[in-house]
Formats: structure tokens, C-alpha cells, sequence
């Protein structure tokens, strides 16, 4: 088999204030025709970096130093780094393809969806206006997008995310390239979504016989999808060879942690549940409607959340599962007091928590913890003030901080209860990485010591060893401080690791609600099924997880 892609002594660097810092030092791979090769490590290590190279797509300050890129075609092989702008945007598209991370921002807001994914065939000038048409109606039928035409017709923000980045994947075949370079293509969406979306792209590789380059830090994706995997650290190679030897043989001590990191790659069961006699947190009926176009309830609404109720024991960790609409974040912005339901109840011990709405009891009571930590932080407020701000805004009688060295005391207690230097307080967001920020929002929501709280995919944007250090921090906390989770997540692998006990959300109502073991191990409700055979993971670690569920039912694994 024949090298399409051959990847050469690669070395690239950025323009960082008046000097250059490499960030890509000396890379070799290749990609052989019709396979996929993943490249996988954390954030920084020069997957994407490589990936724009490729396509000739380096942002401002990028700047190739040394190497080649070579990609085999009709003619011979071409170096795409020595090629001229006009000769690269020839190829860009009908021989070499790009699939980007996030579809939100790819596709043109202003522009229609027909009108982005007609984009290259006009640019290439593949045909007439009505050949491009029927091809884009063509194109959309193809990624399974429903009625191409009313489809074609539509706008960005009148899509879904997985449809959205079907969209993308049209554009991107549209002239049948050899080369695909999908960058994260599935990291923003649910597990459901995904596999779709990943089903899609081999069927299509089968069918035009593309090559893929799979630029993911999800190792359960790369260990399902690739032939062969390269590990990147910190611009270098540290490992590469085909997916099931890197996987089940590593040879470098930084992929084996990064495996070890992975939740999705882990064959132990659930943790056995922690339970008591009497739940900390209960919601009863609970219904949120929203309203449409101004309207309140009635048939102009739409129903969020559908007579849900759980019951979380004291000091344990209960996970709402579930799609994106599913009702997960309405549920913890109510029980957080963010927004009041429709109906229903919800009590954190004695305290009625609708009634409670707005007061700084509740606030005491419970917390809440977000998905984008950059997002939640005040940008021009340094750590301190941020992790202190909670402190000052309650009255001294109930724990409020005004004496400076005492609030100072505490905040620098606060963030060494989240592992990070004293001298963090004096850092500015922007200056800290994802997973210290991440770290200085359960800090904050931690400074007034609250019974509950509610993580919204707290760690869903993280890569593995950052993903694993946070629900490593996550459970040491609630060991030594007693805090009760309530744990929101798409991630049904991070549910095995982390959660007491689970309610999977379909469409506003539960659908199955018991034990992590129960539902992860012996799941009733075809939904949550589907779910669970939608998380990605090699067969090896399939077959691995059926005979320990075996096990389990027929009563071979002793109860801790």
C-alpha cells in the first residue's frame, strides 16, 4: 500500500511578541490511501498546528521552518509547503478537504447552507448554476440531512450541531478529495451525534476511497476509528504505529498515562453506590416550560422539563445523562435557583429551595460550576478578587469577609483546597491554562463551604490528563468537605468513573433512573442502550466490558 500523505522532518513556528517559539519540531509520518491516521494528545501539542499546515492554512505568525509535506498525486508527489497561494487553493478542496471543530463559527451566519456548501464547487468552477444545485441538494442527502432542499434554503442557526457539521462534511466532499483533514470534528457533540457523524465519515471514506487525518484528543474516538495512531507531546513525537499495538502495547510512558487518563478506554466497573437513609436533595414533579415568541405556556410553549424527580443521598454523586435538549442544565439551573420551574418541588434538606429563590441562604446552600471556566471568570478581575467576590457579598453574621488579610487568608486557602500556588490569586484568567481555570471555578463555588454542588459539564471541554486531575481533585473534595454532587455530563464514560447514581433525561423526561452499576451495567430503557452502545471504544475493550457484565449479573465480582 502506497503513502498518500508523507509528513517530513516538519517543523513549525509562531511569532510570539518580537521572538519566534517552535511549536511543531521535526515531525515525521505518513497516511497510507483509504486509511485514517489519528493524532491525538493535548491541547498544545501541534495537532491542529499540523493539520493547518497541511492545507496551507497557518494563522497569522505561522510560519513553516523546515520539512515537507508530500501529497502523491496523478502526477507525482507535490510538497504542499513550497506550493505558490494560487497553486494551494487549486488543491484546497478538490484534492485536500478540511472538516473544522466547531460549526458554529465555520459556517457563515449570513449565508445559507446550500449557498456554504456550493462554496467550492463555484470556487473550482465544477459547473452551471443549476448543476451545482442539484449536486448541493445531492451533497446534503448524502450526509443524511432530511428534505435537502428546505435544508439547502436555511440559515446556521436554524440547524442542530450535529446537522451543522453534516453541512460541513458536504462541503468538504464536495469535489471528492483524496485528502480529508477533519480537525475535532465531534468534540462539541453528544455521544448519539457523534457516532453518527463518525459513521458518516467511513462510509464515505469507503465510497470515494479518501484518506482521513483525524486530528482528536479523545483516545476512545482515535482507539475506534483509526488504523494508526501518532501520539504528539509538546510538538514531538512520542509514539506511532497502528491504533491496537499503540493502545494495548504503548511504548512511551507519556501515552500509557494519557490511557490511563482516558475514562472512555477504562474496562472497571462503576463505583458501587453510597447511599443513605435519607436524600440531601429531592426534586419532586418538576416541569420548566419556555415560552415561544413571547408566549408563556399552552400550545405556543415548549416543555424543557416533564414531571422529573430524584432523590441525591448525602455526600454522593448523582449524574444527569442525556442528549443536548434533553433538560439536563434547566434541572441544575433550578435546583441552583437560577430560574424558577413551572412547577414541581425541590428541597436541599429543610430548605425549600423555589421558596428560597434569590437568597443568599440558598447561595450558602448551594453552588454552581460551568461548562467554559474562560466564560465565567471576569476577564479584568484577578483570581483573587474572583475567588474572594462570594466572601465580601455576604453579611459578616453569615460568613462575610471584610478585613483584607483574613479575605486574603481564605482565598489563598481556597486554592490550595484546588491544588494551585498562593501566587495564582494575583494571575489574570488569560494567564492560566483550561484546567486552571477550571480549578479556580470549584474554588470559588467552594469559599462558602456549600452543601451541593452542580457541575455543568464541568470537565466535558478538557483534554484526558486534564479531564482526569479535575475528577481526581472532584472526588478527594467531596471525601474530605462531604459535598453532594449533582454531576451533568453527555459523557456516559465519565459517568462510570464519578457517579453514585443516574437519571438518563430523553427530551425533558426521565427515562431510567437507579445506580450508576444498574443503569451502566444493565441498562432497561432502549434509550439509555442506545446511549451506551454509542460511547466509542475499540472492540477489545467491548468484549472486555460484556464478560465483566457477565460477571456481575451472575454474582462473580464481590461487593466493596
Amino acid at each position: 500500500m502506497s503513502a498518500l500523505l508523507t509528513i517530513d522532518d516538519l517543523a513549525v513556528s509562531y511569532r510570539a511578541r518580537r521572538e519566534r517559539r517552535t511549536v511543531v519540531h521535526g515531525v515525521s509520518l505518513e497516511l497510507q490511501r483509504g486509511e485514517v491516521l489519528a493524532l491525538v494528545g493535548e491541547s498544545g501539542s501541534g495537532k491542529t498546528t499540523i493539520g493547518q499546515s497541511i492545507i496551507g492554512l497557518l494563522p497569522e505568525g505561522g510560519r513553516i521552518e523546515r520539512g515537507g509535506v508530500h501529497l502523491e498525486l496523478a502526477g507525482g508527489p507535490v510538497d504542499l509547503t513550497k506550493l505558490a497561494p494560487r497553486a494551494m487553493q487549486q488543491l484546497r478542496g478538490a484534492r485536500v478537504a478540511l472538516v473544522p471543530q466547531d460549526p458554529g463559527t465555520s459556517l457563515n451566519p449570513v449565508q445559507t447552507i446550500g449557498d456554504s456548501v456550493a462554496a467550492p464547487l463555484r470556487i473550482h468552477r465544477w459547473g452551471t448554476k443549476e448543476a451545482i444545485r442539484r449536486r448541493v441538494l445531492d451533497l446534503l442527502e448524502r450526509v443524511g440531512l432530511d428534505d435537502p432542499a428546505r435544508r439547502a434554503r436555511q440559515y446556521p442557526h436554524e440547524l442542530s450541531g450535529g446537522m451543522r457539521q453534516r453541512a460541513l462534511i458536504a462541503a468538504a466532499i464536495a469535489l471528492e478529495p483524496d485528502l480529508i483533514v477533519a480537525d475535532e470534528p465531534t468534540s462539541a457533540l453528544d455521544v448519539t451525534v457523534q457516532r453518527r457523524i463518525l459513521d458518516l465519515l467511513a462510509d464515505l471514506r469507503a465510497e470515494l476511497g479518501s484518506s482521513v487525518l483525524l486530528i482528536t484528543h479523545d483516545l476512545a474516538v482515535a482507539a475506534e476509528r483509526a488504523d494508526d495512531i501518532a501520539v504528539l507531546r509538546a510538538g514531538r513525537l512520542e509514539e506511532h504505529g497502528a491504533a491496537r499495538t499503540v493502545l494495548r502495547e504503548p511504548q512511551s510512558d507519556y501515552t500509557a498515562a494519557l490511557l490511563a487518563d482516558a475514562p472512555a478506554l477504562s474496562d472497571a466497573s462503576p463505583r458501587l453506590p453510597r447511599l443513605a437513609a435519607q436524600p440531601l436533595v429531592t426534586i419532586d414533579a418538576l416541569v420548566h416550560d419556555y415560552g415561544r415568541r413571547g408566549a408563556g405556556t399552552g400550545a405556543d410553549a415548549f416543555r424543557a422539563v416533564d414531571d422529573v424527580g430524584l432523590q441525591i443521598a448525602p455526600g454522593t454523586t448523582h449524574a444527569l445523562v442525556g442528549e443536548s435538549g434533553s433538560g439536563k442544565t434547566t434541572i441544575g439551573r433550578a435546583l441552583a435557583g437560577f430560574h424558577r420551574p413551572s412547577s414541581g418541588a425541590i428541597r436541599i434538606g429543610e430548605l425549600d429551595v423555589l421558596a428560597e429563590r434569590g437568597s443568599r441562604r440558598l447561595r450558602r446552600a448551594v453552588q454552581l460550576v460551568s461548562q467554559n471556566p474562560f466564560a465565567s471568570l471576569d476577564p479584568r478581575r484577578t483570581i483573587g478578587q474572583t475567588i474572594g467576590e462570594p466572601l465580601q457579598n455576604l453579611p459578616l453574621g453569615d460568613g462575610g469577609v471584610r478585613d483584607r488579610r483574613l479575605l486574603a487568608e481564605r482565598v489563598a486557602a481556597a486554592l490550595q483546597q484546588v491544588a494551585l500556588p498562593a501566587e495564582t490569586a494575583d494571575r489574570l484568567p488569560r494567564e492560566l491554562s483550561g484546567g486552571q481555570r477550571q480549578r479556580v471555578a470549584i474554588a470559588r463555588a467552594l469559599i462558602i463551604e456549600p452543601q451541593v454542588v452542580v457541575l455543568d459539564e464541568a470537565v466535558s471541554a478538557l483534554d484526558v490528563t486534564v479531564q482526569s486531575q479535575i475528577l481526581e481533585l472532584l472526588e478527594r473534595l467531596q471525601r474530605e468537605l462531604g459535598l453532594t454532587y449533582l454531576f451533568i455530563t453527555h459523557d456516559l464514560a465519565v459517568v462510570r468513573r464519578i457517579a453514585d447514581t443516574v437519571t438518563v433525561l430523553r427530551r425533558g423526561r426521565a427515562v431510567e433512573t437507579g445506580t450508576a452499576q444498574q443503569v451502566l451495567t444493565s441498562p432497561r430503557h432502549e434509550y439509555t442502550q442506545a446511549l451506551l452502545e454509542a460511547v466509542p471504544a475499540p472492540d477489545w475493550l467491548r468484549d472486555a466490558r460484556r464478560g465483566q457484565e457477565a460477571r456481575t449479573s451472575t454474582g462473580q465480582l464481590e461487593v466493596a
